[in-house]
């Protein structure tokens, strides 16, 4: 790591950390005021004296200057940039650390805003101006994704809306801070992305990151709709109380139209949305710029149509488990009944259609037997159906035993339950289904640690290892949720 000696300026900073004041030295640069804080250091704007040129500069915290991994994603963040090379990703050209052991790099200076401060005091954008700045964006992205890096932390925050000399909007991305490089360079990176821990911000994760595994650049493709649907809305897709709400929900939910919000919204925002945003990544578009120009009602782009797993019935429905409930919270996992007495009229009316068949039936040859279908009646106003199994012909187990062990350590934590549908079940390891060969999601669930769902298809025994991943402690959590920087309003 190169290491940049500074010139004569006020003490090295001690260990509460305070700011560094105006006037101080970094490098050639002199430092003139705070331009924004985060969670892992602070943003200055600093002058080059001799030739006048403004330059922003990022110091990371002292805190961290000791710990190997938060220094090396550092420099994976400058050095990821630097790969790229985009025209809408903040330049980086400058790295050095600091004479009491803090690491910092220069850019270039933004005058501007940020989207979040442009949200918040305009409120959301009109689609005509929204696409110019949509398109740059995912050019930029996809520009990183073919470099093989995945940016991960997509937000309103890190994109800067830098006022044009013409007086337009040039938009720029920032913030690689958490970026994973997807090709072998990475084993030239001293950190590594644990397997099984979330990363990013609630509000935008995919659901992929939201079960801390292993992502790619499908992420940003998800991430990136939820910025889309902030943007033109002004509201976000998904809502909660605390940090695990939103890490379900973005994992279980399907988002509302944004056109119940934005009458004005063509289906083609709605479409292109829900495209970015679906749950399995396979399902979504190849590219960003292909989801966002599928935002204009005038463009040839078309969404596929969702697959079957893809879709709002991700899950066929089983006899386990007869609703898609929708759930707003991991605490409020129950069962809807509203849909009884309409399921039961649903039965009587289709014995009444048989009923009226075999009077009227006249004598007829018996019809060539056919394969056995599954007769499915849906219930679209109450979220459910009914499935009735055809018999078959093959002798089958009534019920099946899944037993669940956590890895690496093998026991469950203490107190953990097992649900399904918001049903509890038989104390674990060992739970038993009613045979059937439709999935159905169990919900795991154990004091501490992030709820996690299991997909099993009940039509023997099985066995299965579960990799749970701890809740976040207060401070952690804030670190996490808080933005890097942002430019002072």
């Amino acid at each position: 790591m190169t290491t940049v000696s500074t010139t004569p300026g006020p003490p090295a900073i001690g260990a509460d950390d305070k700011e560094l004041a105006p006037g101080f030295e970094i490098g050639e640069y002199r430092l003139e005021s705070v331009l924004g804080r985060g969670g892992f250091g602070t943003v200055y704007a600093a002058v080059q004296p001799v030739i006048g040129k403004r330059v922003a500069i990022k110091v990371l915290a002292r805190k961290y200057a000791a710990d190997p991994d938060i220094v090396s994603r550092f420099v994976a963040e400058a050095r990821a940039v630097n790969q790229i090379r985009h025209r809408n990703i903040i330049d980086i050209f400058s790295f050095g650390q600091l004479r009491d052991g803090r690491h910092y790099y220069v850019m270039e200076y933004l005058d501007g805003e940020t989207l979040d401060v442009y949200v918040r005091k305009h409120g959301r954008m009109p689609l005509d101006e929204a696409l110019p700045i949509l398109r740059a964006i995912a050019r930029a992205l996809d520009a990183a994704h073919q470099k093989g890096i995945a940016h991960r932390d997509l937000k309103p925050e890190n994109i800067f809306l830098a006022n044009d000399p013409d007086g337009g909007v040039y938009p720029k991305l920032l913030d690689f801070g958490i970026a994973k490089l997807l090709v072998p360079e990475e084993t030239d990176v001293g950190h590594r992305t644990r397997t099984g821990v979330p990363i990013g911000t609630p509000y935008y994760m995919s659901p992929e990151q939201c079960r801390g595994r292993d992502v790619d650049h499908r992420t940003d493709v998800y991430s990136f709709g939820v910025v889309i649907y902030r943007l033109l809305t002004g509201s976000f897709p998904f809502e909660g109380d605390d940090y695990v709400e939103l890490l379900y929900k973005q994992t279980n939910d399907e988002a509302q139209p944004p056109s119940t919000l934005r009458s004005e919204l063509p289906a083609s925002v709605d479409s292109a949305i829900a495209w970015m945003m679906r749950k399995d990544r396979d399902e979504r578009p190849t590219t960003v710029l292909e989801g966002v120009n599928a935002l204009d009602p005038n463009a040839s782009v078309t969404p596929p149509p969702p697959s079957v797993r893809s879709g709002r019935m991700s899950h066929p429905p089983s006899t386990l488990a007869l609703a898609d409930t929708k759930i707003s919270s991991p605490n409020a996992l129950r069962p809807r009944r509203r849909w009884l007495p309409i399921v039961a009229g649903a039965l009587v009316l289709i014995g009444g259609g048989i009923a009226a068949f075999m009077l009227t039936k006249q004598d007829k040859p018996a019809p060539t037997p056919t394969r056995p279908q599954l007769a499915v009646v849906a219930l679209q106003t109450i979220d459910a159906a009914i499935v009735v199994d055809a018999p078959s012909a093959v002798a089958t187990p009534e019920y099946v035993n899944i037993e669940l062990h956590a890895d690496p350590s093998g026991e469950l934590p203490p107190g953990t339950i097992i649900k399904l549908a918001g049903e509890q079940l038989a104390p674990p390891p060992k739970v038993t289904l009613r045979y059937s060969t439709t999935e159905v999601r169990l919900q795991i669930e154990a004091p501490g640690y992030v709820p996690a769902t299991l997909a099993v298809t009940p039509d023997q025994n099985q066995t299965f290892k579960i990799k749970l991943t701890k809740k976040l402690k207060k401070r952690d959590r804030d670190d996490l949720i808080s933005p890097t920087w942002k430019q002072a309003e």
